[in-house]
């Protein structure tokens, strides 16, 4: 089980309304099983790599207040601190937080930027067991319209410290580091240059040893290329819409 410090990504999991469909195209991309909750974690699914969890599933009431897609979760000791401090420092905290059983404690939150992401106290599920192996988790980023201030929310809220990795001329980004000092994600600026329709929010990269032979395999499967294959700072990455036009990357990590 790969170690996860406080304030870094640990688990994903995906709000769909077709749960079968959901199935039916991230088993057929990633090869996952799946194993469905007891009552105790409200039939809770979980996406299996070769007997790993990586991911979990669950299905989007038809009055939720948000679209189909995925959530970065990062990890905290205690869920109350985290939640008090979430508000306090610009966040909102959405509803109760929730029992998946003897799994986790998760809450739902928004950062002063708009993001929706999640709280994760481990118990029996510390995160995803295996990360960076094709069809597993390796980066997750957070784009955002109000840079400033999601950074020092991260911050305070996390203890997040950040390393400036932006170009002369482009957008300000960064990459966040956990107190140990290992990386653990990025935040990018949200400029001028794109389109004003797009809301701030984080994108889950799934890692792939063929970019380009999964990026067909997923369009076959009903997805849709957002951004064509292209050289980033974290790898070789494509970004992608699933069948409810949940985003998502594929990404060859550059894991030097």
């Amino acid at each position: 089980m790969p170690d996860y410090p406080y304030g870094s990504p640990c688990w994903v999991d995906l709000l769909a309304s077709d749960v079968a469909r959901a199935k039916a195209f991230y088993g057929g991309l990633f090869g996952w099983q799946w194993l469905v909750g007891d009552p105790a974690t409200g039939g809770y699914t979980m996406a299996l790599l070769d007997g790993q969890p990586v991911a979990g599933l669950s299905r989007r009431p038809s009055n939720a207040p948000v679209p189909s897609q995925w959530t970065t979760y990062l990890r905290v000791g205690d869920l109350a601190v985290a939640a008090r401090a979430i508000n306090a420092y610009g966040g909102r905290t959405l509803g109760r937080p929730v029992a998946i059983g003897a799994l986790a404690r998760t809450l739902i939150a928004v950062d002063p930027g708009g993001s929706h992401f999640g709280v994760w106290e481990p118990a029996d599920l510390l995160g995803s067991g295996v990360l960076d192996e094709p069809g597993s988790l390796t980066w997750n980023e957070l784009l955002t319209r109000d840079y400033d201030a999601v950074q020092a929310f991260h911050l305070r809220v996390f203890g997040h410290a950040f390393t400036d990795e932006t170009e002369p001329g482009g957008p300000r980004w960064a990459t966040a580091r956990t107190e140990d000092g290992n990386p653990a994600y990025g935040l990018a600026e949200i400029d001028g240059e794109w389109p004003p329709e797009i809301p701030s929010h984080w994108v889950v990269s799934f890692a792939t040893h063929d970019l380009v032979s999964d990026v067909a395999r997923a369009v076959d499967l009903g997805g849709v290329v957002l951004q064509e294959p292209f050289d980033g700072p974290y790898g070789f990455g494509a970004v992608l819409a699933g069948p409810e036009g949940e985003v998502f990357s594929l990404l060859v990590p550059d894991l030097d």
